[in-house]
């Protein structure tokens, strides 16, 4: 039996434009897209995606020639799409990560530092340790399947062939300043905390200079510290939960779908 080329390019564009959205999600995705997750298993994981979902995806119009310029500029919408959604994980979960180096340097906990595991990077311990509470509760809450649930929804409200919006860009760039602002908000009460803290010992030390503040106060600091982090992290459920429908927002926007109703925007 033998097939045209145009049946086989036509099957093989069916397969590649939603797997070339899915892994470019996974591939920026909050502990999926981690450089402790190896690539091949990254790759893996979205071909087995792709293919449970394709009977459930819209047909990819024939217009679309997969080798052409046209094809191209499909090819980089698709990533594009992709990369924006699993960004905004990223700037969820960052949050987290700003809280705890916020707290930290505040406290004097800075000192204590660890190579981040998903960046490569030296970051203080606190925040690795608000950055590991906060995964987990993405795991927990089934968010990386509500994020597959989008991906698969996004095929019908925003078809292959269509591309983001200069309006959407903006609203990703804007995440920059809800990313300090959620998380200056969390941290404000500690700050608050340790300034009162500090100005005590400073009174403190002018009161009596013979004494050795510096070393109590920094000890002193460092307990306060951990003490508003325990104090945080009672509470950090119910700031995820409503930071996390924030950046879905932000993804329905980004692929037109009201996520009140589950239609198209």
């Amino acid at each position: 039996m033998e097939y045209p080329a145009y049946v086989i390019l036509d099957w093989m564009a069916q397969f590649f434009w939603p797997l070339t959205r899915i892994s470019s999600m996974l591939m920026t995705m909050t502990f999926f897209g981690a450089r402790f997750v190896p690539v091949r298993i990254r790759l893996y994981l979205s071909l087995a995606i792709t293919f449970a979902v394709m009977p459930a995806l819209p047909r990819v119009p024939e217009a679309i020639e997969l080798v052409s310029f046209g094809g191209f500029v499909v090819l980089a919408q698709q990533i594009l799409i992709g990369i924006a959604m699993g960004t905004v994980t990223q700037f969820v979960i960052q949050t987290f990560v700003l809280l705890g180096q916020i707290l930290g340097m505040q406290s004097s906990l800075g000192f204590a530092s660890m190579v981040d595991p998903a960046n490569g990077q030296n970051t203080p311990l606190l925040g690795q340790f608000y950055l590991f509470v906060a995964t987990m509760i993405f795991l927990a809450t089934d968010g990386h399947l509500q994020m597959l649930n989008l991906v698969v929804m996004s095929f019908k409200t925003l078809p292959v062939g269509e591309a983001l919006r200069a309006a959407d860009y903006r609203a990703l760039a804007s995440w920059f300043g809800i990313m300090f602002s959620v998380s200056l908000g969390m941290a404000l009460a500690g700050i608050i905390a340790l300034l009162t803290v500090n100005l005590s010992f400073g009174v403190m030390t002018r009161a009596a200079p013979q004494l050795n503040i510096f070393s109590l106060g920094f000890t002193f600091a460092l307990l306060v510290g951990l003490l508003i982090s325990m104090y945080i992290l009672s509470g950090i459920m119910p700031h995820y939960l409503n930071h996390w429908e924030t950046g879905v927002d932000t993804i329905c926007d980004l692929i037109r779908l009201d996520c009140n109703t589950g239609g198209g925007a």
